[in-house]
């Protein structure tokens, strides 16, 4: 009589069936997992590149932020709020100081605006080391649940006093289905993983692009702007800007 997947699955012992729920859990987590971050990666580059396009030809401070109002509650957005507030900084020390910008200023309004990629960055890769932990540890999982089947059919197989094929098929059956449990497990999350990792590359790429268009508009309104519009800036929190100009 042949015998089926799911009839070699609820022969196995209790040890091998919590085995198997364990690999069944990984699987779900890693598709769950993969599914959400890809959307998620996605609308944060569609996003990003929303933003590139609308940071085109900027004229001055209240159609930078303008244009930042349309997309405030984006990814993209929150962002270039999070570098316009570390530009505003920088203009108060301008107001305060000599009345010029030194280099040493845009290095640390670069070096912030760095802090807030980096920032946003490791967010995003947060969950990522999970896949690639179910990747090395499902094959490994799998494998001691072989190991585990195997003794149990050995043991089996002495009871018995026989080394008949009919007799020792089932028992070693049994024990590598495990190990396809955790090659069914490892293998696509190890795909994605990578898929996801080159993702996270497109992405730090387009938030790059948005911070230095960004960067380079500020330091375009430093040099061209007036200083009336500049002083008028320094006294406005940035929602109260973006309301006016919206």
């Amino acid at each position: 009589m042949s015998m089926g997947m799911w009839d070699i699955i609820s022969s196995t012992d209790w040890v091998t069936k919590a085995i198997l729920l364990l690999l069944m859990g990984m699987s779900v987590v890693s598709w769950a997992l993969s599914i959400y971050k890809k959307m998620l990666i996605s609308s944060k580059i569609k996003s990003l590149k929303q933003a590139q396009a609308l940071l085109q030809n900027v004229k001055g401070i209240d159609d930078l932020f303008a244009r930042t109002g349309v997309i405030q509650d984006t990814f993209a957005g929150e962002l270039i709020m999070y570098f316009l507030v570390d530009f505003k900084k920088l203009l108060k020390m301008y107001e305060s100081g000599s009345g010029s910008f030194s280099d040493k200023d845009w290095y640390l309004l670069q070096s912030s605006i760095n802090q807030r990629i980096d920032e946003a960055l490791m967010q995003e890769e947060s969950l990522l080391p999970v896949l690639q932990t179910n990747a090395q540890a499902a094959p490994l999982v799998g494998l001691f649940g072989t190991v585990w089947g195997l003794i149990h059919a050995f043991i089996g197989i002495a009871q018995q006093k026989s080394a008949d094929i009919a007799a020792v098929a089932p028992g070693i059956a049994e024990a590598l289905v495990t190990t396809l449990g955790g090659l069914i497990v490892a293998i696509p999350a190890l795909v994605m993983f990578n898929y996801l990792t080159g993702e996270m590359r497109k992405l730090e790429e387009e938030i790059v692009r948005v911070s230095d268009t960004s960067l380079w508009i500020m330091r375009g309104i430093m040099v061209h702007s007036e200083s009336h519009i500049r002083a008028s800036f320094v006294d406005k929190q940035p929602h109260q800007v973006q309301r006016e100009t919206l």
